[in-house]
């Protein structure tokens, strides 16, 4: 078996000017060539040494922070604290780089990597579910990207090689397709294809800077010839700053950008100065003035966070597309950091729809999803965010029930006339009662900071709390219909969720001492997902009985899928 050089970025197709690109648009209805499936050893791209450079140093920042002080003070014992951390790091990003190498061989993705203590990591192609990409700045760069290889049972990347030029993610894709072609494939047979009914539209082959892959999709061994690719979804700019202005995502900037100031300040501790204010300020010893000028900070402050929002909603979703290849959702955005991410249909185990007070004012939506073996939240990255969390960060409501049917085919999602079950009659008695303790324990707390006046503004807040408890009790409500379990709750930010009845775990119910005494039970359905649509099926404060007969009926439904 011969081997590349390290210094040889592993190509072996036909030589170019210009590397294929795996991320530019493609024609649906074109043929790319397959390479034939080569056994030899490949290695990592050289720049990739670069990038492990840089992850080290990020990962010993504070050695490194010790060490710039430490030169600018001449004091070289931090140098030496420094260079004892970053040194070794070095070291381990070079060894990595000269001893990673990967290769398909016999239907197997092969990685190995390590010098002293050797790895070997060994995935069978037919198991390969996602070969996802993730392209920073510098990656766009230098034409390269990190490529995470996932599984349908893993709650992390199977591999993850960082990083490969676009010719070498090209070539891995295409011996990985050409081996599941050769490979009988495992058959899921929760989904058939046959159900499968859309009208495909034609791929815009110009968008050549969104590039979701357009390559032949895992499924590969069940469609021998090229799939066509249909584009479901593209989130216009409009949307985005709608769906920025309605988030509080703007609080998530404001603690970077306050994390970059405090980093670099050099006020070494002293106090700070605000006194050149008051020459714009006007004079705010008079109440109504001070009044009115706390008024007005408040809501440019709410203006400004809610432009961050927008600002952060441009950088994570630019360019967002959601098409379907065969029976795999491919989605692409991002403006600095792009990613793409691929999510098979019959994986889908939950699905959640999102909306907050403002959102629905402007008519919008989200949509998440979780999929069986998804990452956990401790495991997320990139493309497991996008893909799960923020499946369809915004999209018109109107257009839901549609795309849910894309999701699910043959689903006609009608909620308006499911038949909803609420809470027991109790529930919201219970409830108020809750409130009440909550608002009594509070009130030597407010006593204690605010004196009397503590306890006033206690008071005052109970009326809130009970009329809280009110409409929280209405909201949640459930539905067992002919597909599986719909379940929504919420006021402010409303949630509806629906999961199927052969992708359901586990089914238990649960019952407190308090529940016993009101006479209720909490039912719970577990589809055995990681939990990114953030919102579980645990019914609370149902009647027992109720509770108990649903049990059953689930359990039933569940055995006959």
């Amino acid at each position: 078996m011969s081997s590349d050089p390290p210094g040889h970025n592993g190509d072996h197709s036909a030589a170019s000017d210009k590397p294929p690109n795996p991320f530019a648009a493609t024609n649906s209805n074109s043929t790319p060539p397959i390479a034939a499936p080569s056994d030899e050893d490949r290695y990592l791209h050289p720049i990739s040494l670069v990038f492990s450079l840089i992850g080290q140093i990020k990962s010993n920042l504070l050695p490194a922070l010790f060490g710039v002080l430490g030169a600018a003070n001449g004091n070289l014992f931090y140098i030496f604290l420094a260079l004892i951390f970053l040194i070794p790091s070095i070291a381990i990003s070079i060894i990595r780089y000269f001893t990673v190498r990967y290769r398909i061989s016999d239907g197997e993705l092969v990685v190995n990597e390590g010098l002293f203590f050797r790895r070997t990591r060994t995935v069978p192609v037919e198991r390969i579910q996602n070969v996802d990409l993730v392209q920073g700045v510098l990656h766009r760069l230098f034409k390269v990207a990190e490529v995470r290889v996932e599984t349908a049972s893993g709650t992390k990347p199977e591999a993850v090689l960082n990083v490969l030029s676009l010719s070498q993610v090209e070539l891995l894709r295409r011996d990985v397709f050409e081996q599941k072609k050769i490979t009988p494939p495992i058959v899921d047979t929760s989904t058939s294809l046959s159900s499968v009914s859309l009208d495909p539209e034609p791929v815009d082959a110009s968008a050549s800077g969104r590039f979701p892959e357009e390559e032949a999709s895992e499924n590969f061994a069940a469609h021998p010839n090229v799939l066509e690719t249909t584009t479901l979804l593209k989130i216009p700019l409009a949307w985005l700053a709608k769906a920025g202005l309605a988030s509080n995502r703007g609080l998530i900037m404001v603690s970077v950008l306050l994390g970059l100031y405090f980093q670099f300040d050099r006020r070494q501790g002293r106090d700070y100065d605000f006194s050149f204010l008051s020459q714009w300020l006007p004079d705010l010893s008079n109440p109504y003035l001070m009044t009115a000028a706390v008024i007005a900070a408040a809501i440019i402050g709410l203006i400004l966070l809610r432009l961050l929002g927008v600002g952060w909603y441009i950088l994570r979703f630019f360019g967002y597309q959601l098409r379907l290849s065969g029976d795999d959702f491919k989605i692409s955005c991002g403006l600095f950091t792009k990613v793409s991410a691929t999510v098979p249909r019959k994986r889908i185990q939950f699905i959640s729809i999102h909306s907050n007070y403002v959102s629905r004012l402007m008519g919008l939506s989200s949509i998440r999803i979780e999929t069986a073996g998804g990452a956990s939240s401790e495991n997320e990255n990139a493309t497991t965010t996008v893909s799960r969390r923020w499946f369809i960060p915004v999209i018109p409501t109107a257009d839901v029930t549609e795309i849910i049917g894309k999701l699910r085919p043959g689903l006609h999602w009608q909620p308006e006339q499911y038949n909803w079950q609420p809470l027991s009659p109790k529930a919201g008695r219970r409830m108020m009662r809750i409130a009440m303790f909550v608002s009594l324990l509070l009130m030597p707390i407010g006593y204690y900071f605010l004196g009397v006046w503590g306890c006033g503004v206690t008071l005052i807040a109970l009326p809130t709390l009970v009329a809280y408890a009110i409409k929280k009790s209405r909201s949640m409500q459930f539905a067992r219909t002919a597909f599986g379990i719909v379940y929504r709750s919420g006021i402010l930010t409303r949630k509806i969720s629906l999961t199927f009845f052969e992708k359901i775990q586990a089914t238990k119910i649960v019952q407190t001492p308090f529940d016993r005494r009101w006479g209720m039970a909490t039912l719970s359905v577990d589809t055995a997902a990681a939990g990114p649509a953030d919102h579980t099926i645990d019914i609370k404060y149902l009647d027992a009985d109720l509770a108990r007969r649903e049990y059953r009926e689930i359990l039933l439904a569940s055995a006959q899928r």
